[in-house]
């Protein structure tokens, strides 16, 4: 059994930059244990991560602000405070904040992440008109 603390022991608060666009931190709650990785992330305004995928799926728990996760097939989902979003393996996504608000949220990922393209402006945009009805 293990206790996991507040945040992991010994954790640094990394600003991630190569796999993100935007503002973007990284605070470990739990290191890589068993093919299992817990981090809070912190997403600034228009802030997102690059396309990727996890061997053995995602999960992502919202613990505040607004954003968006988004799937290649097109299918893209608001996230609000209190939100759970489940991405299965291998599904290729993305995941970020909303152009005027935070978003916080718990990742646990399992297995490997493969990261992939950025997701670039355009596309984001493209993504959020069509959620949101703005043409």
């Amino acid at each position: 059994m293990k206790v996991i603390r507040a945040r992991a022991e010994d954790a640094v608060v990394e600003k991630r930059t190569e796999t993100f666009t935007g503002d973007v931190w990284g605070d470990p709650l739990m290191r890589a244990t068993d093919g299992v990785m817990v981090n809070t992330v912190h997403f600034g305004p228009c802030s997102r991560t690059y396309w990727h995928r996890h061997e053995g799926g995602q999960l992502l728990q919202v613990l505040s602000g607004e954003g968006w996760v988004a799937t290649r097939d097109g299918d893209i989902q608001r996230l609000r405070k209190g939100d759970t979003a489940w991405t299965p393996p291998g599904q290729d996504h993305w995941h970020g904040s909303d152009d005027d608000t935070f978003l916080v949220h718990v990742a646990i990922s399992l297995g490997t992440t493969e990261w992939l393209e950025e997701v670039g402006a355009e596309e984001y945009e493209s993504f959020r008109a069509r959620s949101t009805g703005v043409a």
